[in-house]
């Protein structure tokens, strides 16, 4: 089991020193989500009933926020847990993702949704209509721009004409695809396209359930090899031995935790919880 640290919370200005101490502790992974714009007033309501976070909590921009973590970090990897891939042009996101993962060496892996905030999309002015297929396309595009000399596309939402495009990602054929979503068209894209599947504060029950399906769809597709699963767990859940072990036992490859319950404690839940794990990993029976 890889444990991940859900960076989001964090103060911006203790981003750099708590990744660095993160990753003196162990820690595998960092992981930054994003919203670009939280109205006050919303239409839409949070997928999994109240959502953890306010209008006004701070966002940073998650591809900003990781390359200056890859410059105070040495090895741990880094996530956009998740980035809304949707509401940027394509174009946009490619040079983004590329100089993240030059600029780290090769260590970024992208957690992928298509955004549930309709508001959001509204007020970015991004098409919020078709954006799974608007997200399929893209997918599609990143692919072309990462691994061909000369890069052109021809799609139903997007073009691009014979451009050059360096750098190209470290990491080959694209830093890692980790497709989020529990809807059924999500599961689909996940197992066709993606290297993983990145989801959150589900039990291990839920998590046996998905890992099942997403085991059937790959095997429809004919996908075999690595494929990665991400659970987010709850912000302020210290380490618990008995859960990290159901997740495991069902399949569950990387836990990205939020250990403390307000973010002045950060540091100390971090602490808490590395001591736990380093603990759990000594003791009989631990796989981790």
């Amino acid at each position: 089991m890889h444990f991940g640290l859900n960076m989001v919370p964090v103060h911006p200005h203790q981003l750099g020193e708590l990744a660095v101490h993160a990753e003196a502790l162990g820690f595998e992974s960092l992981w930054v989500g994003e919203h670009v714009a939280v109205p006050y007033e919303s239409r839409a309501g949070y997928p999994t009933g109240k959502p953890p976070f306010k209008p006004n909590s701070h966002f940073v921009e998650p591809f900003a926020a990781l390359s200056f973590l890859a410059g105070v970090t040495k090895t741990v990897r880094l996530g956009t847990g998740i980035a809304i891939f949707p509401i940027r042009p394509p174009i946009h996101l490619a040079r983004l993702i590329a100089t993240t993962d030059a600029l780290s060496g090769g260590r970024l892996s992208l957690g992928i949704g298509i955004g549930w905030l309709q508001d959001e999309f509204e007020i970015a002015q991004a098409p919020w209509d078709h954006r799974g297929k608007r997200l399929d396309e893209c997918l599609a595009m990143l692919d072309v721009l990462f691994n061909e000399e000369r890069p052109e596309f021809h799609g139903t939402f997007y073009e691009l004409p014979a451009i050059g495009f360096e750098p190209k990602p470290v990491q080959r054929p694209h830093p890692p695809f980790l497709v989020g979503g529990f809807g059924d068209a999500a599961m689909h894209r996940a197992a066709r396209v993606g290297d993983g599947w990145y989801g959150g504060s589900g039990s291990p029950d839920q998590a046996a359930e998905t890992i099942g399906r997403l085991r059937e769809l790959r095997a429809e597709y004919g996908r075999t090899g690595p494929f990665e699963i991400t659970m987010l767990t709850g912000w302020g859940a210290g380490f618990d031995a008995g859960q990290v072990g159901a997740y495991e036992a069902v399949g569950v490859h990387r836990l990205v935790v939020t250990p403390w319950p307000r973010s002045s404690q950060a540091r100390e839940g971090i602490e808490a919880f590395a001591a736990a794990v380093t603990e759990w990993r000594g003791s009989p029976g631990a796989s981790g």
